[in-house]
């Protein structure tokens, strides 16, 4: 596998800062996985049977609501990692993961995972870490609902779709590459859609970012930055 691929996944929140030569004979038990656009790797409900590895593309995590739409929880780019928590609470998975367009990534079974673990202990202490820190980031998250203004937390669910479904352009902005409706921005920081259309219109008046042809373009990233974080 070429080096630039696996220090791509080196860098994944799974595999971030684990010994390389670990990390490599890691990366060299994995699949890869191919999905079309729109094809689901898997749904809410499912045995989770393993963890994955963005390579290339870009996927969603989406739910169901108690009325029957479909909610929009995160996106995943290359080198975010997919389905980890599954592979030790044994819970069917939480949220349905589809991609958003053409996609690759690596899977590890849990079986293949747990062998790889089991004879190499240094990589449970280091998924201790990796979980403490995506604890860590779930709360900063809550309180941010709590404490953020509307324009705060929307600016930071913009900022996370510019790092894992953005492509930098030259005058330094970054454009979406899907199409994201105010109704998906709004379930994805639990707002009203109404609301959060006043906050997007404000900010195309003022230039901080602009919609072309569905897609949004970040074009104040300093400001967006202060933004989130109140």
């Amino acid at each position: 596998m070429p080096e630039t691929l696996t220090g791509m996944l080196r860098d994944g929140s799974v595999l971030k800062g684990l010994d390389k030569s670990l990390s490599d004979s890691l990366v060299a038990k994995g699949a890869t996985l191919v999905l079309g656009e729109g094809q689901s790797l898997f749904l809410e409900g499912d045995v989770a049977s393993g963890f994955y590895i963005v390579k290339s593309g870009g996927l969603k995590a989406t739910r169901l609501s108690p009325e029957g739409s479909e909610q929009l929880l995160a996106v995943f780019g290359p080198g975010d990692s997919i389905g980890e928590m599954g592979m030790f609470d044994t819970e069917p998975r939480s949220a349905t993961i589809s991609a958003l367009r053409d996609s690759s990534l690596i899977h590890w079974s849990s079986k293949a995972f747990f062998d790889f673990a089991d004879a190499n202990g240094a990589l449970y202490r280091h998924l201790l870490t990796m979980m403490a820190c995506r604890l860590r980031d779930t709360n900063d998250a809550l309180a941010a609902r709590d404490f953020l203004p509307l324009a705060g937390q929307l600016a930071r669910a913009m900022l996370r779709l510019g790092t894992g479904l953005g492509d930098a352009q030259g005058d330094d902005s970054i454009r979406i590459v899907h199409k994201l409706t105010q109704a998906e921005l709004a379930a994805m920081i639990g707002a009203s859609r109404e609301n959060v259309s006043r906050v997007i219109n404000d900010w195309k008046r003022k230039g901080i970012i602009s919609r072309e042809q569905g897609y949004y373009r970040l074009i104040d990233l300093g400001r967006l930055q202060e933004l989130s974080k109140g």
